[in-house]
């Protein structure tokens, strides 16, 4: 009980203090903006109230200032986690992991193609009525994807029968394939690690 008296007592000597304080800055600075200055006082007198009410909540401001600072240290983590996961897997498994990612885009049919004797496609998949082949190059950071693969995917589209081409890595793209790509129509997809 004592704290709250102390409280609103402190508020309203604050109430009594600062608001005539701030009304000539208040009043200069509308006069600066052409605004007529008749308002100044209540204008002192609501930045006063939100300085209090700000003061006041601080601890709740704080803790949700310490909550988003969880969240996004938990959202870093889980990006951490699931960059090291995909760049763990095996070339094999990491065309799984696209084939996975390409249903859960929508694409239906989706099936990943033998592990040899492939003719460049890894994963072969249908939008609507479009056929789609998937080359998969889980490289290192650091390692680009070059031309070759992406001449690799041009070929296995022609050779299935397909309508696009796509060339999914955990890497980067090499300027001359991203000229090639572009030439050629092939969509370059750098996977989410």
């Amino acid at each position: 009980m004592k704290k709250l008296i102390m409280t609103v007592f402190f508020a309203l000597l604050l109430l009594l203090v600062i608001p005539p304080a701030l009304e000539g800055p208040v009043r200069s600075f509308l006069s600066a903006l052409g605004a007529p200055a008749e308002h100044s006082r209540a204008i002192a007198l609501a930045l006063t109230g939100l300085g209090i009410f700000l003061f006041l909540d601080r601890k709740r401001i704080r803790a949700r200032w310490q909550r988003r600072r969880e969240r996004r240290a938990e959202r870093r983590e889980r990006e951490r986690l699931r960059s090291s996961y995909v760049l763990n897997l095996s070339p094999y498994e990491y065309e799984e992991y696209v084939a996975e990612e390409l249903r859960q885009e929508g694409f239906t049919e989706v099936d990943t193609t033998p592990k040899s004797g492939d003719f460049g496609a890894d994963v072969l998949a249908k939008d609507g009525e479009r056929r789609v082949c998937v080359q998969c190059k889980r490289y290192a950071p650091g390692h680009p994807v070059g031309v070759k693969a992406v001449q690799e995917i041009y070929s296995a589209k022609a050779y299935y029968g397909c309508d696009d081409a796509y060339l999914y890595t955990t890497s980067e793209f090499t300027k001359a394939a991203m000229e090639m790509a572009n030439e050629l129509g092939v969509v370059l997809v750098r996977s989410q690690i």
